[in-house]
């Protein structure tokens, strides 16, 4: 019988235990044991074991183990059978279990048979629920296909094909196959064959009909009381070696795979690089070979990595460390932290400009890079086969028609207005320097007036030499000519240089502001954000408009200013004091108008806000009849406003006036100063004529010209000042970065606060003041307490919007500050009181940009309780809302939002009071949902009747948790729930 110490340990039933003739042991690391006798068990009585799975020769342990799980005080581990190793052919190799436990693990070791007997049939149940749970997390890990149902203990249901059945929650489920055909976990095929041999399914493992089937489900009790459990037991263990065998030599492929990939992309650097040095000798490398970046083997990213590199973007290569190189295009983007777009090649895309392009070739859907060459040329650049050819019709139509573009974004940095336009003109050398050209060409084409003028007065009129003159006008007609063709050519290339770059830098813009932490938005309105993110497209218009006028007016003046020191030095000196004058007076201005520009933008950017906030709550205005009081604030804001805007236009008024009488102004002092020179006879004896004076007139009135245009390009320039201070925020706030942080990959659910410390402002108490607490994974919670007690702010701790004072929040036991959390919130479904519904159809609503259909979002809405809503309207789920959804009432709307939620099948659902507007029926609905879902559920609610079914309820107080439990262990305390309880039920 069995060792009466055990009788001590209170977690267990000792007098059943004493039924069982077994012994104990004291087992630690130093000592491991194979657990691969089917007829043996071992009682964990105190501590914990980790289980390996071990390759073995003549059964001894002959390598290095896989981790498979954790048994736990109280747990139950059943011995196993080896199987042989089918990668190694000696016929003595095995894939067996080790059990390895920890220092002073105490065991009780017996034979199965003793727990066969009736007298354990409760407890059990509990040990084998808990085994084939554990057993569950290692052939069916997080991430497998999203169940379309749940499976029920139940007789002969039927199901139709393509069903996906999962258990719920903490449910064990011993489903047998009694007709059609199935497969487990996608490596079990039940079929006829094993009809009547009941298969247990928990966690998330899962069954998917491949054809029309019918199921029969039973809990453990029922299957244990048929007779039917020892013997599925058997099976099932089988299996599942046979599963944990075939992931060992998966893994082992795996490794292997990834060490080749490793040697042939470190193969194509080395080759890579003897062709450049090969190539200073030689020259380019021959056309149709693929060069610029190294193979890593994988074509997907090769192929992506071609046309990042033709688009000025970086990709990161999959790391060493993964068993794999991403396949998936959203993959490479999202480890690359860039934007693509899909987009559609037609007719003769390959004689147009359209940026680098990454396709696929239609017949064997390999990824190909579409490269620019030239203007309205392309070429093909194929990583598979490492060729390059130009593309032709016939090569086009062997495309399929889709292609991505990538977008470039801003590097993840505080940027400057500068650092901007440098941006922007990226890739425009070529149209930069043909506006140079064409504006030099044109400066000095534009000399010919001056000089034929003063030709013409000097010589050609005094002698009359008529075929001197026409061979002047056939001159001037030609300068003409040349002139427009110049300015033609420079009109295309500012066109083409301003697209480009308006199309760089606006996708750079959103895409940062969608990068950018959340705390930056609690600073500013929606309109006033708006405002500030369309001035960095106001700054990019005046920066390029503006750069390219100032170019040709550089230009322009430098040869009409070399003409005017040609015919007279002294003139030209006092021609520059006349322009220096009107500058001077101008800046002077502009400066003044720096302030009244800096006030007008910023109080435009909040009349912006306060519109968008008065046309947001519009129907509220109605209601209280407000609408009054809402055009007073408006209109007192646009009062000031258009006062400042008063001010800045009488300013410009006088720079106008200026520079509007400086033509006559500036030719009444040359005048004068001509006469003054000639009666001085500084200038006579023929030394300065009468053509010579009108030459140096007319190329006067080109230099005063162009410093004209110039002096509207510094008042430009100044006016950007107080654009910029609005956009700095923006340019300058560093955006969430997730470069070097782990991929935290399908996560499990469990959540864990450990001494959290959190205030919005350090002047402020604490917030969250030194919480710690552990959701588990698949657990249903709630936080409850006063408004202000820190409910909503750990829920904005645990999607990672804000950073802790003090101690970590963690996920799966991971730090959340060393994760990327894009990948965290991409697993998190949110549904929060103040959620908005956008413009569009309801199942545009529910599935947004996830590629679901429309049988997701009525799975969706049926877990929501927004099912028999949706059928009720004209058009179902393609029923169109307006923006706020008007027409929907507060609870549709908010059992719309949990439908949002719920449709990519989160990992975490949390919920901060989304159900405040239901009513009791629905409230019963959308609660039996959440109760089902395989997934951690974290609540805030200020209705405590919607909770009573939860696992656990945290009470909050000034940022503590001051009481948890069940909701009926809270009420029995008689503490602080119980009071929020009885008053919310007076």
């Amino acid at each position: 019988m069995t060792d009466p110490a055990i009788t001590g340990y209170d977690s267990f039933d000792a007098e059943l235990l004493a039924k069982i003739d077994g012994e104990k042991l004291s087992v630690g690391y130093h000592n491991p044991f194979l657990v691969s006798d089917p007829g043996l068990i071992w009682l964990v009585l105190k501590g914990s074991v980790d289980i390996y799975a071990v390759p073995l020769t003549d059964g001894a342990v002959a390598g290095t183990g896989q981790h498979l799980m954790r048994v736990s005080e109280g747990e139950l581990i059943f011995g196993m059978p080896a199987i042989p190793d089918d990668t190694v052919a000696d016929g003595r190799s095995q894939i067996g279990l080790r059990a390895v436990a920890t220092m002073g693990t105490e065991l009780f070791r017996a034979r199965r048979s003793d727990i066969e007997q009736d007298d354990f049939d409760l407890i059990v149940v509990d040990w084998i629920d808990r085994w084939i749970a554990a057993l569950a997390e290692i052939v069916a890990p997080v991430g497998g296909p999203r169940p379309t149902g749940y499976l029920e203990a139940e007789p002969d249901i039927a199901f139709t094909a393509g069903a996906v059945l999962t258990p719920q929650r903490g449910d064990t489920i011993w489903v047998t196959l009694d007709a059609g055909y199935a497969t487990a976990i996608g490596r079990w095929r039940l079929t006829e064959d094993t009809a009547g041999i009941p298969l247990p399914l928990a966690g998330n493992m899962w069954l998917a009909c491949e054809s029309d089937c019918r199921l029969t489900g039973a809990y453990t009790p029922t299957a244990l009381f048929r007779g039917m459990l020892w013997a599925s037991l058997d099976s099932f263990h089988l299996a599942v070696m046979q599963v944990i065998a075939r992931q060992r030599e998966e893994a082992g492929a795996s490794e292997t795979s990834r060490l080749e990939r490793k040697a042939g992309a470190n193969r194509a650097t080395f080759n890579a690089s003897l062709r450049r040095i090969g190539g200073i000798l030689t020259g380019p490398e021959a056309e149709g070979t693929v060069t610029g970046t190294a193979a890593t083997g994988d074509p997907l990213f090769d192929a992506a990595s071609l046309v990042a590199q033709a688009a000025g973007i970086t990709l990161t290569p999959p790391t060493d460390d993964t068993d794999a190189a991403p396949r998936l295009l959203s993959d490479i983007v999202r480890r690359s932290h860039i934007r693509v777009r899909r987009v559609v090649l037609f007719d003769d895309w390959y004689r147009r400009d359209n940026g680098p392009l990454l396709a696929y070739r239609a017949a064997d859907n390999r990824p190909v890079a579409l490269l620019p060459d030239g203007v309205d040329r392309y070429v093909m650049a194929d990583p598979a086969d490492s060729t390059r050819r130009p593309v032709t019709a016939a090569l086009a139509d062997s495309l399929s028609g889709e292609a991505h573009v990538f977008y470039r974004p801003f590097p993840a940095r505080a940027m400057r207005v500068r650092e901007v336009f440098a941006f922007g003109l990226r890739g425009l050398r070529r149209d930069m320097a043909t506006i140079v050209m064409m504006g030099i060409l044109a400066g000095l084409i534009a000399l010919a007036t001056p000089i034929a003028t003063g030709q013409i007065f000097a010589s050609i009129i005094p002698r009359a030499d008529i075929p001197g003159h026409l061979t002047i006008i056939a001159g001037l007609v030609l300068a003409a000519l040349g002139t427009a063709t110049f300015t033609v050519t420079r009109s295309f290339a500012v066109l083409r240089v301003q697209t480009r770059m308006d199309a760089s830098i606006q996708t750079a813009v959103w895409d940062r502001l969608l990068a950018l932490p959340v705390p930056f938005f609690r600073e500013y309105s929606s309109g006033d954000l708006a405002d500030r993110a369309n001035g960095i497209n106001a700054i990019r218009e005046l920066l390029s408009g503006t750069i390219m006028q100032s170019v040709m007016t550089v230009l322009f003046s430098l040869f009409s200013l070399l003409l005017l020191f040609w015919y007279s030095w002294k003139l030209a000196f006092i021609a520059l004091a006349i322009v220096a004058v009107l500058l001077g007076a101008s800046l002077t201005i502009a400066l003044a108008m720096v302030p009244l520009q800096r006030e007008m933008i910023g109080r435009g950017g909040r009349i912006e806000g306060l519109i968008f906030q008065l046309l947001t709550g519009l129907s509220k205005l109605r209601i209280s009849a407000s609408e009054p009081r809402a055009f007073a604030k408006w209109a007192e804001q646009f009062g000031i406003t258009k006062e400042i805007t008063y001010k800045a236009r009488k300013l410009a008024a006088i720079q106008a006036v200026i520079t509007a009488l400086f033509p006559l102004l500036a030719s009444i002092v040359l005048f004068a100063s001509i006469s003054y020179l000639l009666k001085g006879g500084e200038q006579g004896e023929g030394g300065f004529g009468i053509g010579d004076f009108l030459a140096f007139n007319a190329a006067f009135g080109q230099f005063s010209a162009a410093m004209v245009g110039l002096l509207g390009t510094v008042s430009v320039l100044i006016a950007i000042v107080p654009l910029y201070e609005r956009v700095r925020p923006i340019l300058e706030t560093v955006p969430e970065i997730t470069d070097g942080k782990a991929d935290p990959g399908a996560i499990d659910g469990t959540v864990e606060f450990s001494r959290v410390v959190f205030r919005y402002n350090p002047e402020t108490p604490p917030i969250i003041d030194g919480v710690s607490l552990t959701i588990d994974s698949g657990s249903y919670v709630a936080f409850v307490g006063a408004s202000g007690s820190g409910k909503s702010t750990l829920v904005r701790l645990v999607l990672g919007f804000e950073q802790p004072e003090a101690g970590g929040v963690y996920i799966d036991g991971k730090d959340i500050s060393g994760l990327d959390m894009q990948a965290v919130r991409r697993q998190i479904g949110v549904v929060l009181q103040n959620g908005r519904i956008m413009s569009g159809s309801i199942f545009d609503n529910i599935v947004g940009s996830l590629p679901l259909t429309i049988d997701d979002a009525w799975e969706a809405a049926r877990m929501a309780g927004f099912d028999q809503d949706v059928e009720a309207m004209p058009m179902g789920m393609h029923t169109v809302l307006s923006e706020g959804a008007g027409t929907l009432s507060g609870g549709q709307r908010q059992r719309l939002m949990i439908a949002r939620a719920l449709v990519h099948k989160p990992r975490i659902l949390i919920l901060d009071e989304a159900t405040s507007a239901l009513d009791n029926r629905t409230q019963e609905v959308v609660n039996a949902s959440l109760a089902r879902m395989n997934m951690t559920r974290i609540v805030v609610a200020h209705r405590l009747s919607t909770i009573q079914n939860v696992d656990r309820i945290f009470v909050m107080r000034q940022g503590r948790v001051v009481e948890q439990g069940d909701f009926n262990a809270l009420m029995a305390l008689n503490g602080e729930f119980a009071e929020l309880a009885r008053r919310q039920l007076v």
